[in-house]
C-alpha cells in the first residue's frame, strides 16, 4: 500500500511539472515573437501637407484721411471704427458746449412734457395709444442694442420724435393742453437753435472708416507701386503685429473692397510668380485659414531681392490695425492619406522571367492580426516628415510595364490601417 502511495504522488508529481513546463515554454515563445515584432506602428488618417514660408509683409491700402479742422465741439462718434458707412451718411456728430446746454434743455422739458401728460386724464385716442405702444417696443430695441452707438443714436431720435407727436395730439385733446402747448413751443425753439448750431461730419464716398492714422496713408497706396523700394520699405519705424492706436481726432475712410501686402522676397524664391499668378496667403490672428490672393506687381530686382505686391480681396478689415505684419505664404498644399515617411520602403519589381528591373515602386507594410501585407502605394507628395499617399491605378501599373499577374491580387491602403514604421 506504501508502494502504491508512493508512485501516485510520484505521478501527481511528474503532472505539475510538465504543466508548469509547458507554459513556460509557450510563455518564453510568445516572448521571443513579441521581441520579433516591430515596436513602431501608425494608423493611416487623412490629413493634409502644406509647404508655407514666413514673410515679412507691408500692407497697402486705398484711403483718404478725412479733414477735420474746420469742426469745432467735442466729437461724438457715429460710426465706429472698422464699420462701414454709405456715402453721405454721418461718421461724427460734433458738440459744442452750448449744444450740450441746449440739448440738457430739451431733456428737461421732455420730462416736464411727460410729467403733464402723465397728470391728465388717461382717455387718449388709439393714435396715442400706438403712439405709446411704438415707445416701449423701441425703447425695448434700444436696451438690446446698446452697444451699437450708431443704432443707439438712431432709437434716441426715433423716440424722442415719438414723444413729441404724443405731447401734441395730447395737448390738441386736453383741456388742459395749453401748458403743453406752452412746452412743446419753447422746446421746438430749442431744437431749432440746436439744428442751426450742428454740426456733422459727412462721408463724401462709401467705405471703411477707420481711426488708425499712421502718416502712411499718402506714402503707401496703390499708385506708387512702381515708386516703392525694398530699402525704404525696410526703413519704416512701425513693428512687426503692431496694432496702429485708435485717435478720435483723426478719421480715414478706407476702401473695403480690397487692400495690398508687398512682400520683400529673394529673387529665386519668385522665378515661379507671374502676374495675376493665384496665391493662397495666411495672416496671424485671422479667423481663416487663407486668403487667395492675385500678383498685382512685381518689381525689378534689388540687391538679390524683389517686391511682390498681392492683392487682398478678403480680411481688409482686420489688417487697417495694421501696417507691418507676419504672413506665411502657402507655396502648395495637398490633402490625402498621410504617412510617416519611415513607413515607406521603396523595393525593384523584376521581370520573373529575366530578372531585369522594371520599375522602383514605394510600399507600405499593413498589419493584420497574425500577419503582415505589403502594398503598393504612389507617393504624391513628401515633406521632410510625412508624405501623402494613394494606391496605383491597374493602369498606371501596366504603364510603367509591370505584368498584370504582378499585381492581380495587390493589396490595397486605407484609411486606418495600422502600418509599420521603423
Amino acid at each position: 500500500m506504501a508502494n502504491k502511495k508512493s508512485k501516485k504522488n510520484q505521478t501527481a508529481i511528474h503532472v505539475v511539472f510538465s504543466i508548469i513546463l509547458i507554459v513556460l515554454v509557450y510563455s518564453f515563445v510568445q516572448l521571443i515573437l513579441f521581441l520579433r515584432q516591430p515596436a513602431n506602428s501608425t494608423l493611416v488618417r487623412n490629413g493634409e501637407l502644406v509647404n508655407a514660408e514666413e514673410f515679412v509683409g507691408y500692407v497697402i491700402r486705398d484711403e483718404e484721411i478725412i479733414d477735420t479742422s474746420s469742426y469745432l465741439g467735442v466729437p461724438s462718434i457715429v460710426v465706429t471704427d472698422e464699420k462701414r458707412v454709405p456715402k453721405g451718411g454721418t461718421i461724427i456728430s460734433y458738440v459744442s458746449n452750448e449744444q450740450e446746454t441746449l440739448i440738457n434743455k430739451i431733456n428737461e422739458l421732455d420730462a416736464k412734457i411727460q410729467e403733464t401728460m402723465e397728470n391728465k386724464p388717461s382717455v387718449y385716442s388709439a393714435d396715442v395709444k400706438n403712439l405709446e405702444a411704438d415707445i416701449q417696443l423701441k425703447l425695448y430695441k434700444l436696451l438690446n442694442r446698446k452697444s451699437d452707438v450708431y443704432e443707439v443714436y438712431e432709437y434716441k431720435t426715433a423716440i424722442n420724435e415719438s414723444i413729441e407727436k404724443k405731447a401734441k395730439i395730447v395737448g390738441e385733446l386736453s383741456p388742459a393742453g395749453s401748458k403743453i402747448k406752452e412746452l412743446i413751443a419753447e422746446r421746438m425753439k430749442y431744437e431749432i437753435e440746436l439744428n442751426e448750431s450742428n454740426q456733422e461730419l459727412k462721408a463724401e464716398k462709401a467705405g471703411l472708416i477707420s481711426y488708425r492714422v499712421d502718416n502712411y496713408e499718402n506714402i503707401l497706396t496703390p499708385n506708387s507701386f512702381s515708386s516703392l523700394s525694398i530699402e525704404e520699405l525696410e526703413k519704416i519705424k512701425i513693428n512687426i503685429g503692431q496694432v496702429i492706436p485708435i485717435n478720435t481726432a483723426k478719421v480715414k475712410i478706407v476702401n473695403n473692397f480690397e487692400c495690398f501686402v508687398a512682400v520683400p522676397m529673394d529673387a529665386e524664391k519668385t522665378e515661379n510668380l507671374n502676374l495675376n499668378s493665384v496665391v493662397k496667403l495666411r495672416f496671424n490672428n485671422m479667423a481663416e485659414d487663407y486668403v487667395k490672393s492675385t500678383v498685382e506687381y512685381i518689381s525689378d530686382e534689388e540687391n538679390n531681392k524683389k517686391l511682390v505686391i498681392f492683392k487682398v480681396p478678403t480680411n481688409t478689415e482686420a489688417l487697417t490695425k495694421y501696417r507691418k505684419i507676419n504672413l506665411e505664404i502657402i507655396w502648395w498644399s495637398d490633402n490625402g492619406l498621410k504617412v510617416p515617411n519611415d513607413a515607406i520602403k521603396y523595393v525593384t519589381v523584376k521581370n520573373e522571367q529575366t530578372g531585369e528591373a522594371i520599375a522602383t515602386i514605394p510600399t507600405i507594410t499593413i498589419i493584420e492580426s497574425a500577419y503582415h501585407e505589403t502594398a503598393w502605394i504612389k507617393v504624391i507628395r513628401s515633406t521632410e516628415k510625412f508624405s501623402i499617399v494613394e494606391n496605383y491605378t491597374d493602369e498606371e501599373l501596366l504603364d510603367m510595364g509591370i505584368d498584370e499577374g504582378l499585381f492581380k491580387e495587390r493589396i490595397n491602403i486605407k484609411m486606418y490601417d495600422e502600418v509599420l514604421v521603423d
